[in-house]
């Protein structure tokens, strides 16, 4: 199975915002999935909602300051 389908099953079976994105990457560790935009305040939440490995692979949640989203919404 490919990375990009193990990521809709993943968005499938643990539904968050659709703001978040989603992107493979990889790392000595192995085959990771990163889970970006998630605003700081929900950082917690969301990795207690996501397992630490899906199929075999690693999730990391990479939370944005406040301060990272005004400046995106600015561009």
């Amino acid at each position: 199975m490919k990375i990009k389908e193990i990521i809709e099953e993943l968005k499938k079976e643990y539904p968050l915002s659709k703001e978040y994105e989603y992107r493979a990457g990889s790392d000595d560790g192995g085959k990771i999935i990163e889970i970006h935009k998630v605003p700081q305040e929900h950082a917690k939440k969301v990795r207690k909602k996501i397992p630490m490995r899906y199929k075999g692979i690693r999730t990391i949640v990479f939370f944005q300051t406040e301060r990272e989203k005004e400046e995106e919404d600015e561009e």
